[in-house]
């Protein structure tokens, strides 16, 4: 793909803003609407026969279609999706934001508030892509982005496993797709997958906001498998004791080894965080024009102004204020 390429005589290649083993992300111009759109083209392995081809392009459409029906603000919104000289692509929305693994380098740790605040909006999508039968299965920091309001974004279902029985596997027995940080042990394993895979990831998201560190680190990444699959989590308040035990017992219960010794469901994991989200604020406050990421935002002032808008009411008012009366 190069810059400046279009394609479906629509899309133009700006630049890219991120790979995997799944494919490449883009920033494209949708030219036919004028607004900027994340474009993923799709990697296709060496070597397959045409059924494999045709197989793996079955897939493809199936998982767009499945994402294209989820609705929930957390979710970007996906656009099209088609084939351009054999490349299969799927256009969503471009979600601009820090992601979280940036978050928390910038801070060293979240605040307990800030952590509850991004946790509960992650585990609200979760509850509403459960409900449909879908695991993500790669839930990690670079797959969150906070916009500058503060809301969160859950991205990249592009691993996502479908749990209708109805619905053909989209891995072969063994396989683990997936990023290691934020691997359950029955995906290290290679064991089936549900919704509690998802919850372990939430829960080393967690553990990292509020620790700074991951759930477990190795000089060597080959070392990463044996520790999920043995070794205990260190208990947050072992490392500061300024976390509530409520909360590290949470983070605890999502990281246990086995499925069914974590949390029931997501909708458990908003409850037991909501009493660390902060409180609504003055709203006057709302009005105060600001330009940083503030994951208590949605909280404190729910359906606020927009930033944009806000720095020009802001603008107004003082040349208002700067102008002699009567003039």
């Amino acid at each position: 793909m190069d810059i400046a390429s279009v394609i479906a005589k629509r899309y133009r290649i700006k630049q890219e803003i991120g790979s995997g083993g799944m494919g490449v992300v883009w920033l494209a111009h949708d030219e036919h609407l004028g607004r900027d759109v994340a474009l993923k083209t799709m990697n296709v392995p060496p070597g397959l026969t045409q059924g494999e081809r045709a197989r793996d392009a079955e897939r493809f459409q199936r998982e767009a279609r499945a994402a294209a029906r989820l609705d929930h603000i957390g979710i970007a919104t996906v656009y099209d999706l088609g084939e351009e000289g054999g490349t299969r692509f799927l256009v969503m929305q471009y979600v601009t934001g820090i992601d979280l693994e940036d978050r928390i380098a910038e801070q060293e740790r979240l605040s307990v508030h800030e952590t509850a605040s991004v946790g509960v909006q992650i585990a609200s999508v979760l509850g509403s892509v459960h409900a449909r039968n879908i695991v993500h299965r790669d839930l990690k920091g670079r797959n969150v982005v906070i916009r500058t309001d503060g809301v969160v974004k859950v991205l990249d279902f592009g691993v996502a496993a479908f749990l209708d029985p109805g619905t053909a596997k989209l891995t072969t027995t063994g396989q683990r797709p997936g990023s290691l940080e934020c691997m359950a042990p029955e995906q290290v394993l290679g064991k089936p997958v549900d919704h509690r895979t998802d919850l372990y990831a939430l829960g080393c998201l967690l553990h990292k906001m509020l620790a700074g560190t991951p759930v477990f680190e190795h000089r060597s990444e080959l070392m990463l498998p044996g520790l999920i699959r043995e070794c205990p989590p260190v208990p947050l308040r072992d490392l500061y004791q300024d976390i509530p035990s409520d909360l590290e017992a949470l983070v605890l219960q999502l990281l246990a080894k086995d499925p069914r010794d974590r949390p029931a469901h997501a909708g458990e994991v908003w409850q037991r965080l909501a009493p660390w989200l902060p409180g609504r604020g003055d709203p006057e406050a709302a009005l105060t024009p600001w330009a940083e990421v503030d994951p208590l935002r949605p909280f404190q002032h729910p359906m606020g102004p927009d930033a944009r808008p806000v720095r020009a009411w802001a603008d107004a008012r003082r040349s208002r204020a700067s102008t002699p009366r009567g003039v």
